[in-house]
């Protein structure tokens, strides 16, 4: 593998913006001279959509199963059946099964095997992004984070619940790989869709992570994103893109911490306290057997 080869990888909730980002930062890397790889790592295989217009990319388990089905000599896809190139970015998507019709995690296993044998660690480019979904549980998933494929990642959170309930777990993860040895970190989380409320800032002080981008709720952008337009060479947007290039080239990775449960929705999220829990019983369940037995 070239040692000068910067891989990063993008984690975060499904909506997040994670395509967005990952779309325009290698956009942003590849128009500054830079050979610049994009995997995505999502079996719904739409993180290269905003580069190529809206166009789908076929996929590498689309070519492995094509060539299963043909009964071919070998079942690892040509580099030109899957590998497209615009905007000076290299692109590929692994793909994944249909809903409801196999497991995506395994599939992503599959996948990085397969790139193993088309030769991945030979390939000469100055970064390789992959963009990753976050709020699943299934270890195929965690790979890079698991197998330490990658130094850094970078967290795709909000000002939200959701996004940074699955930011909060994906701490989790790279602190549990670290205690097992692992040496993946995070980087620091974008706050996307940025309302100014606060509750990413709170978040990431109390994890120990950086900001390392705001990007602004913005009309703009979502016109422009609906549209399949990238926004990184826009005076007005550029900035956000040239924050991440600079934490990735001299941003100093850290080990984060899991909140609790209890003090991210409490302290974090200033949910409302609802009291204790209480219990139920066999015969909440099963009134009518109550009944009976007093009959």
């Amino acid at each position: 593998m070239p040692e000068d080869r910067r891989i990063v990888a993008l984690y975060g909730k499904g909506g997040s913006g994670k395509s967005f980002i990952t779309s325009n930062l290698s956009y942003h890397l590849a128009r500054h001279g830079n050979r610049v790889m994009q995997i995505g790592c999502d079996p719904k295989h739409d993180s290269t959509a905003l580069l190529f217009g809206g166009q789908a990319l076929p996929t590498v388990l689309e070519a492995w199963a094509l060539r299963h089905e043909a009964k071919a000599a070998s079942l690892v896809p040509e580099i030109s059946d899957v590998i497209y190139k615009r905007h000076g970015v290299y692109a590929m998507e692994l793909g994944g099964p249909e809903v409801g019709r196999g497991c995506g995690g395994r599939g992503i296993t599959l996948s990085f095997d397969l790139l193993q044998q088309m030769g991945f660690d030979k390939w000469e480019f100055d970064y390789v992004i992959y963009d990753f979904l976050g709020d699943v549980v299934c270890g195929g998933f965690g790979t890079p984070i698991a197998k330490s494929m990658v130094r850094d990642i970078i967290l795709i959170g909000g000002n939200d619940h959701q996004a940074l309930y699955v930011v909060n777990n994906l701490c989790g993860a790279v602190r549990y790989f670290a205690e097992q040895g692992g040496t993946t970190r995070v980087l620091g989380m974008v706050i996307n869709r940025d309302d100014g409320s606060g509750w990413g800032e709170r978040y990431a002080e109390e994890a120990g992570i950086d900001i390392i981008a705001r990007i602004p709720l913005s009309d703009d952008i979502r016109k422009k994103s609906m549209a399949f337009q990238l926004v990184a060479d826009d005076p007005q947007h550029i900035g956000y893109f040239e924050n991440l290039e600079y934490a990735i080239k001299f941003g100093q990775s850290k080990l984060p911490k899991a909140v609790d449960f209890e003090a991210f929705s409490n302290d974090i999220m200033k949910a409302r306290k609802f009291g204790g829990l209480e219990p139920a019983l066999e015969e909440d369940l099963m009134p009518s057997q109550l009944e009976c037995m007093v009959l």
